[in-house]
């Protein structure tokens, strides 16, 4: 998206595309998702979540706030590096999670085995789970 408004010749503002090659901010996630056979859902929240203001939608800002394409790159530039956290936070997680179940498998192999040879699946006592309902299993979610 930066590329697409490296200049002020791809932004528009009142209407998704101008006809000469400009659209506003909304206009041109639709045009680059179609162009590119990208998902514009992921991209929309981000770049909402980088308005200045919370809640703020994204043609309102194009339209009546945004002051100039170097105002429109700098949220573009912002909703960049929340993507960027974002996967360093989910890859954070997923180190913290590997690590966290290497311990466990640590502990499990220094324990004795529970009676009848087999190794606990659970890591809570039987007494500690939820019953099991048989409805749960029909859930979609």
């Amino acid at each position: 998206m930066l590329e697409f408004f490296a200049d002020d010749g791809h932004w528009t503002r009142g209407r998704y595309y101008d006809g000469k090659g400009g659209h506003c901010l909304v206009g041109a996630i639709l045009h680059l998702s179609r162009r590119h056979r990208l998902p514009k859902t992921p991209v929309i929240a981000l770049l909402q979540d980088a308005m200045p203001r919370p809640g703020l939608p994204l043609v309102h800002f194009n339209d009546s706030r945004c002051g100039s394409i170097a105002e429109l790159r700098s949220v573009i530039l912002k909703a960049r590096r929340l993507a960027h956290d974002d996967a360093e936070r989910e890859r954070a997680a997923a180190a913290v999670k590997t690590w966290l179940l290497a311990q466990i498998d640590k502990k499990e192999a220094r324990q004795p085995p529970t009676s009848g040879n087999r190794r606990r699946t659970s890591h809570l006592p039987p007494s500690a789970l939820p019953p099991r309902l048989p409805s749960q299993c029909d859930w979609t979610i």
